[in-house]
C-alpha cells in the first residue's frame, strides 16, 4: 500500500573536474517536489535503497494514468531483455498508441543499479532501446530514470543519456513536416541545449510530520508517544527512510517499545534478508537461517 508523503528531493550538482568518482555530485540548495520533477523532461533520481524512490514514480506513473495521461513504468533490467514486455504500468498497445499521437507522454525507468547486476553493460543496452523505441517522440517525452548513487556514473552515464536523449530548444526549432525533414533534422541538431537537459536529484529524509503521518497510516493511534520514544532512543535514524520507518513501525506495534539499537539492528537484518520479490524467491529460496549464516561470514 502507497502512503502518499508529499516526498521532497534535492537537486545534486556535478563536479565536471571528478569524472565518474562518487564525489562528482554534491547536494545543491534546489528544493523540488514530485509535480515539479514531473514538469522536466529529462530527470535521474539517485537515492539509497530503501528510500522509496520506486515506489514514489511507480504511484507517480499511476496518478498520472488516472488523469488520462499517456505514463509508463518500466524496469530497465527488463527493458535490456525485451522491451515489449517491461511494462508494469501501461502496456505495449498504450505505449504505441501515445507514439502515434502528438501527446506528451512520461516514461518511467527503474533502477540503474538493477540493470547492472547481470552484466555493467546492460544500462547502456537498455537506454539504446528505449532510445529507439521513443524515435521522433523524445521532445514530448518526459524521461525519469532512477537509480542508487553508487551505480550512476555521473560523466559516463551523463554523457550517454545526454546523447541518447537530448532536448531541442523550443525558441529555435522548427515545427516539422514531410517536405523539409533533412533541413529540420539540421536546425534541431543545432538547437540542442548546450548543458545537459537532465536534472539529478536526491530524495530527501523524512520530516517529523511525514513520520507522524506514516505512523498513523500503520495504524498507531498515539503517534506522539512513538515520536517521544524515538526521541528517548535516539532513534531518529531509523526513521530517515520509508523501509527503515516500516521496520520501526512493524517493530513497535509488535512490541510497544522503540528497542535497543542493537535490537532494531537485529530486526532490521532479519526483515532485509527477507526476499520481497516472490518470484526471485521462488527460483531461488534461502532460508532465514542460511541467510543469516552467510551474512555473517562477510
Amino acid at each position: 500500500m502507497h502512503i502518499e508523503l508529499n516526498r521532497t528531493f534535492r537537486e545534486l550538482l556535478r563536479n565536471e573536474k571528478q569524472g565518474d568518482d562518487a564525489r562528482a555530485l554534491s547536494r545543491g540548495n534546489a528544493m523540488l517536489t514530485l509535480p515539479n520533477l514531473l514538469s522536466e523532461l529529462r530527470v535521474v533520481i539517485l537515492s539509497e535503497a530503501g528510500s522509496g524512490k520506486t515506489e514514489e514514480i511507480r504511484e507517480a506513473a499511476r496518478r498520472l494514468r488516472r488523469e488520462g495521461k499517456a505514463a509508463f513504468f518500466l524496469r530497465l533490467e527488463h527493458v535490456v531483455i525485451d522491451f515489449d514486455t517491461a511494462f508494469e504500468e501501461g502496456t505495449l498497445e498504450e505505449f504505441q498508441k501515445w507514439m502515434a499521437s502528438s501527446e506528451p507522454g512520461w516514461v518511467l525507468l527503474d533502477s540503474i543499479d538493477e540493470s547492472r547486476l547481470r552484466s555493467p553493460l546492460d544500462f547502456e543496452a537498455a537506454m539504446r532501446k528505449v532510445n529507439k523505441q521513443l524515435a521522433k517522440a523524445k521532445q514530448r517525452a518526459h524521461l525519469l530514470i532512477t537509480g542508487r548513487a553508487p551505480a550512476w556514473r555521473p560523466k559516463t552515464d551523463l554523457d550517454l543519456c545526454d546523447k541518447l536523449f537530448p532536448v531541442v530548444d523550443k525558441h529555435v526549432a522548427v515545427a516539422m513536416s514531410e517536405d523539409d525533414e533533412a533541413t529540420v533534422e539540421h536546425k534541431e541538431t543545432a538547437a540542442v541545449t548546450s548543458t545537459s537537459p537532465f536534472k539529478i536529484v536526491t530524495l530527501e529524509d523524512l520530516s517529523t510530520e511525514q513520520i507522524k503521518h506514516f505512523a498513523k497510516k500503520k495504524h498507531i493511534d498515539d503517534t506522539q508517544a512513538f515520536l517521544d520514544a524515538i526521541e528517548r532512543a535516539d532513534a531518529w535514524s531509523f526513521t530517515a527512510r520509508p523501509q527503515d520507518l516500516d521496520e520501526l513501525t512493524g517493530f513497535w506495534l509488535d512490541n510497544g517499545v522503540i528497542g535497543s539499537r542493537l535490537e532494531l539492528m537485529m530486526n532490521s537484518v532479519k526483515r532485509r534478508l527477507k526476499e520481497r520479490d516472490q518470484t526471485r524467491s521462488e527460483v531461488l529460496p534461502l532460508p532465514s537461517d542460511k541467510a543469516l549464516e552467510g551474512m555473517a561470514l562477510t
